[in-house]
């Protein structure tokens, strides 16, 4: 082979492997949900893995990374959830996050659940909204036969 055809070879080869190290997420951007936010050890980060196409949640989805003694490891669940917290040692490092995919899955996109949404942590207290005075207390109705809101009359065929 020539020298040219080895620099070539060389340099697409090299472009490729940088261009598939660009296209996957950094931790630091997984589970950092805006730049003013600051992120506190432990904190409870959920991501969806979806399908890119469908949109539908990614069940079995791998996703990895870390370089050195701390790494990163979760499985999504039926959902397509994964539960990550956040780790000081890999907001440092900032590894690249691999996600492998199960079979019939081609593309994917993750999702930040934002934390209305997110499960809660174990142990977290689950804290009930508190009615207010302003709040009127629902009635049950007088009869219990009665109904409380007007039917509509149900369409008929017009062939019968």
């Amino acid at each position: 082979m020539s020298l040219r055809r080895n620099l070539l070879t060389v340099a697409i080869l090299s472009t490729a492997l940088l261009s598939a190290c660009s296209l996957r997420p950094r931790y630091k951007d997984l589970v950092q949900a805006s730049s003013t936010a600051e992120l506190k050890e432990d904190q409870l980060v959920v991501l969806r893995v979806v399908d890119a196409q469908t949109g539908q949640p990614v069940k079995g989805a791998k996703v990895s990374g870390g370089e050195f003694r701390t790494r990163l490891n979760a499985v999504s669940d039926e959902n397509g959830e994964v539960s990550l917290k956040v780790n000081q040692t890999l907001l440092t490092e900032n590894p690249l996050v691999e996600v492998v995919l199960p079979k019939g899955v081609r593309h994917y996109k993750l999702q930040l659940v934002p934390s209305g949404e997110a499960p809660a942590s174990e142990g977290a207290p689950i804290n009930t909204p508190s009615s207010t005075a302003s709040e009127p207390t629902p009635v049950a109705p007088a009869s219990p036969g009665a109904p409380s809101e007007t039917v509509a009359p149900m369409a008929t065929d017009a062939g019968v």
